[in-house]
């Protein structure tokens, strides 16, 4: 986090990855030890976040939602 920090000092980041690789960056946001890794929420596919930075430290806006999903119609 910190090199992408330092390489974007304003405005916004956009990351698409993997459920696992989101709930690393989880741990990093939320200061928690890797134990808690596999802890809740469960991370589905498509899910999006937003977070926010500030010198503070990470605020989690939006965390896994899935709410677009609804919008595709069969």
């Amino acid at each position: 986090m910190e090199r992408i920090k330092s390489k974007h000092a304003s405005g916004n980041i956009f990351i698409v990855t993997h459920s696992v690789t989101i709930k690393c960056l989880y741990l990093i946001f939320k200061n928690k030890p890797v134990e808690s890794l596999w802890a809740a929420p469960f991370i589905y596919d498509t899910s999006l976040s937003i977070v926010e930075v500030s010198n503070d430290g990470y605020s989690i806006l939006l965390e896994g939602d899935t709410s677009h999903r609804n919008l595709i119609t069969k």
